[in-house]
């Protein structure tokens, strides 16, 4: 398949009829070295949260990559902060696999990503509200706490336990301060908090002509069992009412729960892909 260029949500084109053309023109132009099979994007949020270099491998192409360019080019000595290179590939881009091993990256997550085309919805019972600024130290709390050992910061080693808790934390704080779109909570007494954060996608030009939702993130507590379905199923009406087409939200392939959700609640599955880092 064509990995050059490609994007997670490249699975909807077939549905949606979306051109990624202007996406790669951007894309390139953000990139750096693209000249020898490879193309580097700097994280600057990343980088600045977690003091370190972090990039994210943009553009790959097996048949013209130069390794000696490559390592070459990683390791030049900039500011001398640790760095941390990651990449998203698809299960179709096999030829990846290899190569990326042998450049000494390690695969710390796998994950399916799932889309919904708002039709066929259950009734939503009506028992949840937006979360406003005085639930946030709640909200962080259950992030930090609802974790899942197999997600990307948890499963590499090169953010500690502290620094992936730090990054839900301040992420599920930003999506209440307007990082997204809402985030939904049980709006019952005695219930204990969970939380699904929903974002319309914005930030790429062949978006614009079909409004397309996000669940970017969910926490839900052993003891809020059933929770993360009504919460999920708010937010696809939520979507819905919004005039939205679609609804993707992505997780691991270890998480069984939120899988027979999304099975529940009639998402399809779009793809399965793989983050492959490499730390020094």
């Amino acid at each position: 398949m064509d990995f050059e260029f490609w994007h997670p949500l490249s699975f909807l084109q077939r549905i949606f009829n979306f051109d990624l053309k202007v996406w790669k023109e951007n894309l390139e132009k953000k990139s750096e070295n693209l000249n020898d099979g490879f193309g580097l994007l700097k994280m600057e949020w990343d980088s600045q949260f977690f003091g370190a270099d972090v990039s994210k491998i943009s553009f790959l192409n097996p048949e013209k990559f130069n390794s000696e360019r490559f390592n070459k080019y990683i390791n030049k000595e900039e500011n001398g902060l640790s760095k941390h290179i990651f990449i998203e590939v698809p299960s179709e881009a096999v030829g990846c696999f290899g190569l990326l091993s042998g450049l000494g990256f390690s695969l710390v997550e796998s994950r399916l990503t799932y889309f919904h085309l708002l039709d066929h919805l259950p009734t939503p019972l009506n028992n949840s509200r937006k979360a406003s600024k005085v639930d946030i130290p709640y909200l962080k709390k259950v992030a930090s706490q609802a974790v899942n050992d197999f997600d990307r910061y948890h499963a590499d080693p090169f953010f500690t336990t502290r620094m992936a808790n730090n990054y839900l934390e301040t992420y599920i704080e930003n999506c209440v301060n307007g990082f997204s779109e809402c985030v939904f909570v049980p709006d019952l007494d005695q219930v204990p908090y969970s939380f699904v954060a929903l974002s319309r996608l914005k930030e790429d030009s062949w978006f614009e002509k079909e409004p397309l939702f996000r669940i970017p993130l969910t926490a839900c507590l052993p003891e809020n069992k059933g929770w993360h379905y009504l919460l999920c199923l708010e937010a696809l009406h939520y979507a819905k009412n919004n005039n939205a087409k679609c609804l993707v939200m992505t997780t691991q392939t270890t998480n069984k729960a939120v899988i027979h959700n999304c099975e529940k609640l009639g998402f399809k599955l779009g793809s399965c892909t793989h983050i492959f880092s490499k730390s020094f």
